[in-house]
């Protein structure tokens, strides 16, 4: 008889996403979002739209929050977490990740992704006050390439030995959403106002609260 297969690794991020602190998107609450990537084959086909619209929303607040250089928190939410990094560079990465994929590990590919961007987009560096995704012609392939090559932390963890100099910075874990956005800011005005949600993303947080099931897949 043959064994049966092993199940395929839970560990793996998501989502992330680059942003230029202190600028604010037409049209958006929040900076400019400078490159994104994703990996949304573990949800269900209806899911993934919506789930990228989440991400990108709560990425982009949180990436609003982060103001200190070299600062990392995480967000820990159903089963899932998010990290920052606001990189010395001048940009901040935000990522969404199972909660079982090592906190490290994560932050270095932040770094890594950060480290990337500004040398493929020097001119990132500059005030950026486009819309989203200025440059992302330019580094698309890349951050995916970044995304697929961490999805094992296993072997990642190789690749981000060199990033010491991440364990000196500071790191707060928020267990909140609410405590990792701006003070006195709630889930449902932000979700309400937001212009990164469609209006079908809208509704799906309206019923799974109704159904205390917000998020399922968050």
């Amino acid at each position: 008889l043959r064994s049966a297969p092993d199940p395929p690794c839970r560990m793996k991020i998501l989502f992330s996403a680059v942003f230029k602190p202190g600028t604010e998107a037409p049209g958006k609450d929040g900076p400019v979002m400078l490159s994104q990537a994703a990996e949304l084959s573990s949800l269900g086909f209806f899911q993934r739209s919506t789930a990228k619209e989440v991400f990108v929303m709560f990425s982009r607040q949180f990436a609003k929050a982060s103001t200190e250089p070299g600062q990392r928190s995480s967000v820990r939410k159903d089963g899932y977490m998010s990290h920052v990094y606001h990189s010395p560079m001048g940009v901040v990465a935000v990522c969404f990740a199972d909660d079982e994929y090592p906190q490290r590990v994560a932050f270095g590919y932040l770094s890594k992704v950060c480290e990337d961007f500004v040398l493929a987009v020097p001119q990132s560096r500059g005030a950026c006050g486009t819309a989203d995704l200025p440059h992302e012609a330019l580094f698309a392939a890349k951050h995916q390439e970044l995304l697929v090559k961490f999805q094992d932390p296993g072997q990642a963890d190789q690749l981000t030995q060199i990033m010491a100099e991440l364990e000196k910075t500071k790191l707060v874990l928020h267990e909140t959403i609410e405590a990792a956005l701006e003070r006195g800011c709630k889930i449902e005005t932000l979700i309400n106002k937001s212009n990164d949600l469609s209006g079908s993303s809208k509704m799906f947080f309206k019923t799974a609260k109704k159904q205390n099931q917000c998020c399922t897949f968050m």
